[in-house]
């Protein structure tokens, strides 16, 4: 792991496992890791416990005990899906246990034995428009007309924007949805992005803003804007 306190993760914990370690370069002996293992253990510090399994390898199931023990479901979250030979199953429990979407999403989208049917009525049931797509963007068994429905009521936009990506057939209600928002960066990023979008359509929305800078922009970034013809792009 490097130690370079620019690469993420960027949290104070890293910082403080930076400051642990020291200046210290050269190889660790097993007695240097059990005792620094040992003041982990005795600290009860789970942010340290994780960056020491992470960093060495050395004994992680001590490292895992004492993190399970914390119920912490940040460092649960990263030793389930970082470490090797983590017990998932254990950890996904301390992520339940918290009741934090956040976390529940995040577990079931980058922990790839993770347990989905059981984490995904957590999402849903969560109605969080945000999780909603975190979980539809990055599992392709995803429940789409349970999430559709949160995202949908949401009218966000940016999560509008995600949902065309999965749901073809609701094209037109999402683009409408897009315009009523009357965020004109997004108007035009599905101009852009999503294929069948009607570009005529959205293009009468940008220009009833009267914004020049908006209608210029549509103009050089969407194929197929007939403002091209009109406006000096460039």
């Amino acid at each position: 792991m490097s130690r370079n306190i620019s690469q993420p993760p960027f949290n104070k914990d890293y910082r403080r496992w930076i400051n642990q370690l020291g200046d210290y370069t050269g190889k660790w002996t097993t007695p240097q890791l059990n005792a620094l293992q040992n003041a982990i253990i005795s600290a009860k510090d789970a942010p340290l416990a994780y960056f020491f399994a992470l960093e060495f390898g050395h004994h992680t199931y001590r490292m895992q005990k004492l993190i399970l023990r914390q119920t912490n479901p940040q460092y649960s979250f990263l030793f389930a899906r970082h470490i090797p030979n983590a017990d998932v199953k254990a950890c996904q429990a301390v992520v339940v246990g918290c009741g934090k979407v956040s976390y529940i999403t995040k577990f079931a989208c980058f922990v790839p034995t993770a347990d989905q049917k059981m984490l995904e009525p957590l999402i849903i049931k969560a109605n969080d428009p945000k999780h909603a797509c975190l979980y539809l963007r990055h599992v392709k068994t995803a429940n789409l007309r349970a999430l559709k429905k949160i995202i949908l009521k949401s009218g966000k936009p940016n999560h509008l924007l995600e949902l065309a990506k999965h749901s073809p057939k609701d094209l037109i209600k999402i683009e409408d949805l897009i315009i009523a928002s009357g965020s004109s960066a997004y108007i035009r990023l599905f101009a852009e992005k999503i294929k069948g979008a009607n570009i005529d359509k959205l293009e009468r929305a940008i220009l009833d803003t009267h914004n020049e800078q908006e209608i210029r922009k549509f103009a050089q970034c969407v194929k197929g804007s007939k403002m091209r013809r009109f406006l000096l792009v460039g």
